[in-house]
C-alpha cells in the first residue's frame, strides 16, 4: 500500500513500472505534472515515500467480463487494472454508490464495483459485466427437466416454481464461495434451501440452449440439476473469427468476424465491409436484426463471401458451442462456424 509522507527534499529514483505509474498517478491526482513529482532538476517542496509492491504483498484478482479477462488489485484508493497486457492505474473518485476509480485525467478508462458485479471501461469502450469466477449474476435464472423446474434470483431473493406446487421464495445469502462455483442459502429455519451454480457449459437437454453454469439446488428432501446462467456470457467478451460459411472455408486473405457487445449490439467484418446490428436471445433462440453493412468494393472473391455470409446472418436462429471452443451459428438450413480470438 502506498504511504504518503512529508519527507525534507530529497531526490527519488523511480526503479519499476509499478512505482512509476503510482508516481503519476499520484501526481496527477495532486495536479502535479511528472516532471515536477519525479524530475531530479524540479524545485522540491515535498517527496512522496513509496512503498514498494509487488505480486506477493498485493496479487491480482482475475475477472471475467463474459469472455474477457481482466486482471485487478488494490493500494488503498488505487486500483491497477490490466487488460490484453496492458496496465492501467485508475484514482478512486466520488460516486454515489459502489467504488469508482478512473484514471487520472481521463474518464475514458474506469472501473466501479457494486457488489458482486463490476462495470469496466477501457479507453472508450465498455467491456460486459465483470465478476469472478462462479459468480452468480442478478437478475439470475436456472431450469431443469424430467421433473421441469425454475429458479429465479434478483439480487435478494430467489424463487423456485414447479408445475404443481406452490413457489417457494425468501431472502437469499451467500454461503461459499470457490474458485468457480458460488450457493446460496435461501430463506430461513427449517424452510430453507440451497443453490449451487458452477462454472462450465452446460446445454438446456429440451432446448438445445448453452449456459455458462451446472446448477443444483436442495429443496426439502429432493436435489434438482440443471443449467443456469445468461447465454450471452458465452459469447460477449470475445472476437469470433468464421472459419466455414456452410461447408466453405472463409479466405484466410479475407478475414471475417462478430463482436457481440453490451446493449445487445453486434459489430463485424465481412472480409470486405463492416456490419452491424442488434441481436436478440430467448430461452430457444438467437435471433439477428437491423443487419446493415458499410458499401466498399473490394476483390470479387471478397464480395461473393461477404454475400454468403450477410446472407447466413439475416437467417440465424440458434447457436451452439463445442470444444474446443468452436462456434456455430445455425440457420433452417445451415451453418456458420467461429473461434475466438486468441
Amino acid at each position: 500500500m502506498p504511504q504518503l509522507s512529508r519527507t525534507p527534499a530529497r531526490r527519488f529514483h523511480p526503479t519499476s513500472r509499478i512505482t512509476q505509474a503510482l508516481v503519476a498517478g499520484l501526481a496527477g491526482l495532486c495536479g502535479l505534472t511528472g516532471a515536477a513529482a519525479a524530475s531530479e532538476t524540479a524545485t522540491p517542496v515535498a517527496s512522496l515515500t513509496i512503498t514498494e509492491i509487488n505480486t506477493s504483498t498485493h496479487p491480482f484478482t482475475t475477472l471475467h467480463c463474459a469472455r474477457q479477462p481482466v486482471q485487478v488489485r488494490f493500494f488503498h484508493n488505487i486500483a491497477e487494472v490490466v487488460l490484453n497486457g496492458k496496465s492501467q492505474m485508475l484514482v478512486q473518485a466520488m460516486s454515489a454508490s459502489g467504488a469508482r476509480y478512473v484514471a487520472p485525467g481521463d474518464e475514458s478508462t474506469a472501473l466501479w464495483n457494486k457488489g458482486n458485479a463490476s462495470t469496466l471501461t477501457w479507453e472508450g469502450q465498455q467491456l460486459p459485466v465483470c465478476a469472478p469466477a462462479g459468480a452468480i449474476l442478478a437478475p439470475w435464472r436456472a431450469s431443469g427437466n424430467e421433473p421441469f423446474w425454475s429458479i429465479t434470483y434478483d439480487g435478494w431473493q430467489a424463487t423456485f416454481t414447479r408445475p404443481g406446487a406452490d413457489p417457494q421464495k425468501g431472502d437469499a445469502t451467500i454461503t461459499a464461495t470457490t474458485s468457480d462455483s458460488q450457493s446460496l442459502q435461501v430463506g430461513h429455519g427449517a424452510t430453507t434451501w440451497q443453490i449451487t451454480a458452477t462454472d462450465g457449459l452446460c446445454t438446456d437437454t429440451m432446448t438445445g440452449m448453452p449456459h455458462p453454469q451446472h446448477v443444483s439446488t436442495r429443496v426439502g428432501s429432493e436435489t434438482f440439476h440443471g443449467c443456469g446462467g445468461s447465454p450471452e456470457r458465452l459469447l460477449q467478451g470475445s472476437q469470433w473469427h468464421f472459419t466455414h460459411i456452410g461447408t466453405q472455408p472463409v479466405n484466410p486473405a479475407a478475414q471475417a468476424w462478430i463482436e457481440f457487445l453490451p446493449g445487445n449490439r453486434i459489430a463485424g467484418s465481412s472480409g470486405c465491409n463492416r456490419f452491424f446490428g442488434t441481436y436478440t436471445l430467448t430461452g430457444e433462440a438467437l435471433t439477428f436484426d437491423g443487419l446493415g453493412s458499410t458499401r466498399m468494393a473490394c476483390t470479387p472473391e471478397a464480395m461473393t463471401q461477404e454475400d454468403a455470409l450477410l446472407k447466413r446472418l439475416g437467417e440465424i436462429n440458434g447457436f451452439s458451442l463445442s470444444e474446443p471452443d468452436t462456434l456455430t451459428l445455425r440457420t433452417p438450413d445451415s451453418t456458420l462456424q467461429a473461434n475466438p480470438s486468441k
